[in-house]
């Protein structure tokens, strides 16, 4: 039976700052958020059997004997469907808890997901975190970059996502859909009363302001804590991009990196990865990209009733 004491769902596209929010909140004391962060359980338009290999080579294997070394480790993603495995992973909640919940990003995109969350949690209060589209696509390009799953350039990799032949999550990047908030945003107000749905955006995330608010909106007592920002999705980049991505498309980055133990397996990713030479979204590309999205960020304006015209500025 689907854990009965869920009281709140963090969702927002991914890119956005979920990840330090989940983050934050789950260093207070009164919240308890799902150690495993986006279970994906309620996003049932999803289909694991159809992810990309080269997708299924990111997303960690064995869900039902990570469930079962208790107490569950903190690990990034995985897709729970049975609702019995779904509950486990709050076992962990208790009465001191007042907020009870979890994160997937996926829950803005899918068409599914809040209709579901509202069948079996209608009192449940959402937070949707949003950030500028273009700025969001470059991260998320970065992070693709990052892990294999494309050398392309910016431009060229989503001209390339957007002829994909058969796009979907796990299937194809969703670099421009996954940054289209209005239909997603009305999906959950639709679904939702107003008052329980709360969007913060990620150039507010900096503002302490913002923390104290949510801390007050969610009914915790004292602070919200603050946490390392060198924790979470930092981006960066593989150092020998081609090999990089034939092992994620090939599905061996995973069986490898299985076979080393866990001291070795942190020295193998620092020397892997590296921070130097991101690309920068440049002007040009800002410029080029910005149309895809500036319908929707007016019909996303209009939505929620706040002004987004400094979004429309080239």
């Amino acid at each position: 039976m689907v854990a009965s004491r869920l009281n709140f769902f963090l969702i927002g596209a991914p890119k956005a700052g979920t990840t330090l929010i989940h983050a934050r909140l789950s260093r207070h004391p009164q919240v308890f958020l799902s150690p495993l962060k986006e279970p994906n359980h309620f996003a049932t338009d999803i289909d694991p059997a159809r992810f990309s290999s080269a997708f299924r080579a990111n997303v960690p294997g064995d869900l039902e004997g990570y469930l079962a070394d208790r107490p569950l480790k903190p690990r990034q993603i995985g897709f729970v469907q049975d609702p019995e495995h779904y509950s486990a992973l709050f076992e962990g909640a208790d009465e001191a808890h007042r907020v009870v919940g979890e994160c997937s990003s996926s829950y803005l995109w899918s068409t599914e997901a809040a209709a579901n969350v509202a069948a079996a949690h209608r009192d449940a209060r959402i937070v949707v975190v949003l950030r500028h589209p273009v700025e969001r696509l470059h991260s998320h390009w970065l992070m693709a970059r990052k892990y294999g799953f494309t050398r392309l350039p910016l431009l060229e990799a989503v001209e390339q996502d957007q002829a994909h032949p058969d796009p979907g999550w796990g299937r194809s990047e969703l670099f421009v859909e996954a940054g289209l908030y209005a239909d997603a945003l009305g999906r959950w107000l639709r679904a939702f009363p107003e008052g329980q749905v709360k969007v913060l955006f990620n150039e507010e995330l900096d503002d302490p302001a913002t923390w104290l608010d949510l801390a007050d909106w969610l009914g915790l007592d004292g602070a919200i804590p603050d946490v390392d920002r060198t924790e979470g999705n930092r981006a960066g980049r593989a150092r020998w991009e081609g090999l990089n991505v034939w092992l994620t498309r090939t599905g061996l980055k995973p069986v490898l990196g299985a076979l080393l133990p866990a001291g070795l397996k942190r020295k193998v990713r620092m020397a892997w990865y590296t921070e130097e030479g991101l690309d920068a979204l440049s002007d040009g590309d800002r410029r080029r990209l910005m149309p895809l999205f500036e319908s929707d960020i007016r019909s996303t304006s209009a939505r929620i009733g706040r002004n987004l015209d400094h979004w429309l500025v080239p």
